[in-house]
């Protein structure tokens, strides 16, 4: 019984390949058929699930930490349109912005992050995109108080109300995030 949920997953997103094949193949091959943008602008709510303890003794007693909830924003700037493969719908961005949840094992009771990634993006329809992130972060207890340097991986997909805003969901490492696109330029 554990796997009908699974199951049922399964089929539901093939269910939704199969209904947008046709079309996600007819915009994907299209390049220039998106949304006409110089920059992404990215207010969004964050949840960590994951976190290193960099080996300090102080984090040891913190093995077990609770879900990090938090705020972010995020900017996009695009940098190639079409990007590395010319013959598909894909732009190249350098992503960079400033994220705070709390933590319940650090100096301050919060944590700072600060990614800049390079973000390729891939538009399938006229509603529906996916990005991947890829980049490095500095993450620090409170107020720069111990900063270290981290990897940021990241993959997501929007849904496009028209041209200039989209509802944005990314997970990866160190977060999972949900927030509201804004195209401008």
């Amino acid at each position: 019984m554990k796997a009908l949920p699974s199951l049922v997953g399964v089929a539901l997103a093939g269910a939704a390949l199969v209904a947008f094949a046709p079309e996600a193949q007819a915009n994907i091959k299209n390049p220039n058929d998106h949304p006409d943008y110089t920059a992404e602008l990215e207010p969004h709510g964050n949840l960590a699930f994951w976190r290193r303890d960099y080996g300090l003794p102080r984090y040891r007693r913190y093995r077990d930490f609770d879900t990090e909830f938090g705020v972010g924003f995020r900017a996009t700037i695009e940098l190639g349109d079409p990007a590395f493969v010319p013959k598909i719908n894909n732009t190249v961005g350098i992503s960079f912005g400033l994220d705070i949840t709390n933590c319940r094992g650090c100096y301050e009771d919060f944590t700072l992050m600060s990614p800049v990634t390079l973000q390729w993006n891939f538009f399938f329809t006229d509603k529906w995109s996916a990005f991947a992130d890829l980049g490095l972060l500095l993450r620090s207890d409170g107020f720069y108080r111990d900063v270290w340097l981290d990897f940021a991986t990241m993959i997501g997909g929007r849904y496009h109300f028209n041209d200039d805003v989209a509802l944005t969901m990314r997970v990866g490492y160190p977060f999972v995030s949900v927030g509201v696109s804004f195209f401008t330029g």
